[in-house]
């Protein structure tokens, strides 16, 4: 106990100053409290599958590593730097020249030993996720899990909600489990416990994948035909499906044409 309580009292004097430059998203209910951690031995895992970005599904049995921003400047490819930079083993994932199959990305120094203390890192308690998850700026922060439960097999992803919905499956069916305060999903009257039925006229089928995969085809084709909002059709606990218009932000040529 007294271990525990130094680990939460270092974590809290190093996010501290987080507070200052940004803050998490806040969310109804608030994500901290929201997302399904459950202890699993001495891991830390999901208690049902849940959408943290458009194309990652976490499942009961992944191992969740630990949560972090970047403090150190990245370079000007971060994101496809930070797919290689977390492939194979630890001494090839941050060597300072790190191979790819089509070409050799060199990470710069600060930021390869930033990412080597962030993957040797491995939170075994859930509260140390609850505490990240309410301190760090949710926009930025970065999960790094290992899908089959083996050191060597380590991903990192970045948190994108859909227009300010986390979204998950505690039921077999596609569930909002929280909803960003004055997001356009907030704004048009989405709540935490309607299910998702079908987008843009594209049934979920109860799947978070087929959801993620019709959210992005329908943004993108609203976006290709310059509509103001597309429909998502959802079904509160106890009532009847009903249809919500979700607004597109406007387009650059909308814009432009309504400066004329």
């Amino acid at each position: 106990m007294l271990l525990r309580l130094c680990v939460f009292a270092a974590l809290i004097a190093l996010l501290a100053p987080l507070r200052a430059q940004d803050e998490p998203i806040h969310m109804r209910p608030e994500f901290a409290l929201t997302f399904p951690l459950a202890a699993n031995g001495d891991e830390v895992t999901v208690k049902y599958p849940i959408l943290i970005n458009p194309t990652t599904v976490l499942k009961p049995g992944m191992v969740l590593r630990t949560l972090y921003i970047l403090t150190s400047p990245d370079d000007s490819d971060g994101a496809g730097t930070l797919a290689i930079a977390h492939q194979g083993s630890m001494e090839q994932a941050y060597s300072r020249d790190v191979p790819s199959r089509s070409t050799d990305v060199r990470l710069p120094p600060g930021l390869a030993h930033e990412l080597e203390n962030y993957r040797r890192t491995v939170w075994t308690v859930p509260n140390n996720f609850v505490l990240a998850m309410a301190q760090y700026p949710t926009d930025i922060m970065h999960l790094i899990y290992s899908p089959t439960g083996h050191s060597q097999d380590i991903t990192d992803e970045r948190f994108i909600f859909f227009d300010g919905l986390m979204v998950g499956s505690p039921d077999g069916h596609v569930t909002i489990l929280a909803v960003e305060k004055e997001s356009k999903a907030d704004n048009a009257g989405l709540k935490a416990g309607d299910d998702i039925l079908s987008v843009g006229g594209i049934p979920t089928n109860d799947d978070l994948r087929t959801f993620a995969n019709s959210y992005a085809s329908t943004k993108k084709a609203a976006f290709d035909n310059e509509v103001q909002s597309y429909q998502m059709s959802i079904r509160s606990p106890g009532q009847s499906p009903r249809t919500v218009n979700i607004p597109m932000p406007p387009s650059l040529k909308g814009g432009l044409m309504q400066g004329l």
